[in-house]
């Protein structure tokens, strides 16, 4: 320890002393020699070189204080994450700072520059492109491997209830894409183009009111003006009208009349169901297919590519999320083809950097990482290019090439259009920024815990446990910094309400995935190295963390049952299941105890939550065939972990 305390010092003083990288070479997450007034590489590639000292500070005209008070807090969060790095001695996700890559270029324009934390990161890759250049960082199977429950059931407590050939799935959604063909929704009837039209600028509004805010992949006053020119004009075969169509079909799918549950009833069983959505899928069906007919005429606009969004996040509404990630990759795809085919200057942040496409931008790795956490697939490397816009712009400017595309013939606005408040955007715009930074916190979090598996879990438990509580304080820090900034922006307690259900569940979600190494150390002490069995401090520690896994699990079945269908209804029913069986671990663990005066005690409701888990993936399984594969695994699990422990399995029936 005295030998480690003076080397952690000079690494210090060496970071401290080092100069700031350019922002391409930061941002590329590769060193920078330095040279000014034009570095190396940006010399060789013919790109303009920013220091940060030197570069204009645009952003802080587009940002209120108290989106500076959220990018400020942000900020604390990452600064806890390289702290969690120092102290551990290992680079999180392989040597990729999430403050340098995400963060750090934003706090340098709203405070004061920070040193490059990735001076010792030699060993990462510059590559920006190709499967075969991408760094361990990028590998989804480890990602996958960290969140899916597929992996989970593998595990050997459930040896007993678990079938070899369900142990050897790799994925449920991609197993079961055979019995997807015979399961897809049938067309929808045709209605009439004069209905279609004269509900375009309602639907536009409910979507702008419920979707828009927390996720602003369009721009609004353009998505008003395309809306209104369709009601007078009528259905184009462009982008703007495939734009509407999309929207009024997520306007239509999603619900407006969910209240989440004042209280848990205390019998799970006589726990109601969710009120009768508001929602019309026929009609989004049909207001989805006319804008599938228009794909073809996409190209690389903002708002083409804001329509392959809007067409992802509505097959994940439908719980169809291999369309979605279809989608995204396009929009992906389609946004790198634009950025690279235009000048560099247009869009470094400078002072015409473009708004919408740093949303755009933001947007599209924000929807892979959501769908990577759930599918062993690759990203489309978007994420490397190196984009300059250091983070998501909050104004609604419309960048000067899209103001080339506009016709200045349409009709001029009025005070009748349609209107989002103030405070639904500020806190619409809380929810997107904190969700980037939770899924961001959380990936990264879970590929440190899972980059050598359960072996390196079993021969070093206290790293897994200071990880562990590290994590869950930062996962903590995050909720509670934007839950503050929410109550702030509420204006009404019923949306609130609202509000904080959502922000809970990513707080519940995430939890319930930090957890799982520490509760497979719970359940497999026996399979601990001697000393560690003998440790009463580690022992106490690993049982007091499973405990609150335990609890968090029990938490999350009830209120995924009181449910809606939103965008993240899929990746709910995989949490609900995630968490039932975590429960059953513990139910096996103490079945077995092979550790004397150490039980893993599971909730004392444990078989109402299993039941209730089975009807929530009933409910939702006629619309996807994995999550009925998922149904019919845990109630095969249920059934036999019941007879082993001597109960007979009650009723699954709703």
């Amino acid at each position: 320890m005295d030998i480690a305390e003076p080397r952690l010092g000079r690494k210090r003083e060496s970071r401290t002393r080092a100069p700031t990288a350019c922002q391409t070479c930061r941002l590329r997450k590769t060193r920078c020699d330095n040279s000014r007034p034009v570095c190396s590489y940006c010399s060789i590639q013919g790109v303009e070189c920013i220091y940060p000292e030197t570069s204009p500070h645009p952003t802080q005209g587009s940002f209120d204080s108290a989106s500076n008070e959220i990018l400020s807090r942000l900020g604390h969060i990452t600064s806890l994450l390289e702290d969690i790095k120092k102290d551990g001695g290992s680079t999180l996700s392989s040597g990729r700072s999430i403050r340098s890559s995400f963060f750090e270029a934003k706090m340098q324009n709203e405070s004061s520059p920070r040193e490059d934390l990735r001076s010792g990161s030699s060993h990462l890759r510059t590559s920006t492109s190709g499967v075969e250049d991408r760094s361990d960082e990028h590998d989804p199977l480890k990602l996958y491997a960290a969140n899916s429950p597929e992996h989970m059931i593998r595990w050997p407590v459930y040896d007993q209830v678990v079938t070899e050939a369900e142990k050897h799935i790799r994925s449920f959604l991609l197993d079961s894409l055979d019995s997807q063909q015979s399961s897809v929704i049938p067309p929808p009837r045709q209605l009439g183009a004069g209905l279609l039209l004269d509900d375009i600028q309602g639907l536009c509004h409910r979507y702008i009111q419920v979707i828009h805010p927390r996720n602003p992949v369009v721009d609004r006053d353009k998505l008003e003006r395309y809306a209104k020119e369709v009601t007078l004009h009528g259905l184009g075969w462009d982008g703007p009208s495939c734009q509407v169509l999309l929207a009024c079909a997520l306007g239509c799918c999603s619900a407006t009349n969910f209240a989440p549950p004042s209280e848990v009833h205390r019998n799970l069983d006589l726990m109601p169901r969710p009120p009768p959505s508001d929602n019309n899928l026929e009609l989004a069906e049909t207001y989805f297919n006319a804008a599938k007919q228009r794909f073809g005429s996409l190209h690389t606009s903002p708002t083409d590519i804001s329509c392959f969004l809007l067409a992802g996040s509505f097959h994940r509404h439908m719980m169809r999320p291999l369309q979605a990630w279809f989608c995204f990759q396009q929009a992906s795809c389609r946004l790198e083809v634009r950025l690279r085919s235009i000048c560099r200057k247009q869009w470094a942040a400078d002072t015409d950097y473009h708004n919408l496409e740093s949303r755009l931008y933001w947007s599209c790795i924000q929807a892979e990482h959501e769908m990577q956490s759930e599918l062993p697939l690759w990203s489309s490397g978007l994420e490397n290019l190196g984009y300059s816009d250091p983070f998501p712009s909050k104004t609604n400017s419309t960048s000067p090439e899209d103001k080339m595309e506009e016709d200045h013939s349409s009709p001029v606005k009025t005070q009748n259009d349609l209107i989002l408040s103030d405070t639904d955007e500020s806190k619409g715009w809380i929810l997107y920024i904190g969700s980037i930074c939770n899924r961001r916190t959380v990936n990264d979090t879970l590929v440190d815990l899972w980059r050598d598996g359960e072996r390196r879990w079993l021969s070093d438990a206290a790293r897994v446990i200071r990880r562990t509580s590290d994590a869950i304080q930062v996962i903590e820090e995050w909720y509670n910094m934007t839950r503050e900034q929410l109550v702030s922006s509420a204006s009404q307690a019923k949306d609130f309400e609202r509000v904080q259900w959502y922000l809970w569940g990513r707080r519940a979600i995430s939890l319930e995935k930090i957890y799982r190494p520490v509760l497979y150390l719970a359940c497999h002490v026996h399979l601990l190295p001697p000393e560690a069995q003998e440790n009463a401090a580690i022992l106490q520690q690993i049982f007091m963390h499973a405990h609150n896994a335990l609890t968090n699990c029990a938490e999350i079945i009830p209120y995924w049952w009181y449910q809606f269908r939103h965008e993240w209804i899929w990746n709910v029913m995989r949490s609900s299941f995630g968490a039932a069986v975590q429960i059953i671990a513990a139910v096996l663990s103490n079945f077995h105890a092979c550790k004397p005066g150490w039980i893993l005690e599971p909730p004392q409701n444990w078989p109402a939550l299993m039941r209730m888990s089975i009807r929530t993936l009933k409910e939702w399984g006629a619309e996807a065939p994995d999550v009925e594969l998922m149904r019919n695994i845990l109630e095969r699990m249920y059934e036999g972990t019941s007879r082993l422990v001597g109960r007979r399995p009650d009723s699954f029936s709703t």
